[in-house]
């Protein structure tokens, strides 16, 4: 199962990318992260159902002088460009 995340808040310039890549790894999680123009962070992820709740959970964090994040968006799978991006691993990718 694919997800496709907009992570808006604070996020951008407080490391929240490799916590994402971190917390990928420890979910068993494929996919990649970038930071987007607008200040928000775009994710795609890759695994099994339960998986995925457990790694959204976990990057859904509010922490003092670190990412703090307002919301997290789901896009449909046909409103981005990612949905033929073959992933292995969980990559950290240019900004877009």
């Amino acid at each position: 199962m694919r997800a496709f995340l907009i992570v808006h808040g604070f996020v951008q310039g407080v490391g929240y990318r490799n916590f994402v890549r971190r917390a990928a790894k420890r979910h068993g999680v494929c996919g990649m992260v970038r930071n987007r123009f607008d200040g928000s962070v775009e994710i795609l992820a890759d695994a099994d159902s339960p998986k995925l709740e457990n790694f959204e959970k976990e990057i859904n964090v509010s922490m003092k002088n670190g990412p703090q994040v307002m919301h997290i968006e789901h896009l449909d799978e046909n409103a981005t460009e990612l949905s033929n991006v073959n992933v292995e691993g969980f990559k950290i990718w240019p900004t877009l």
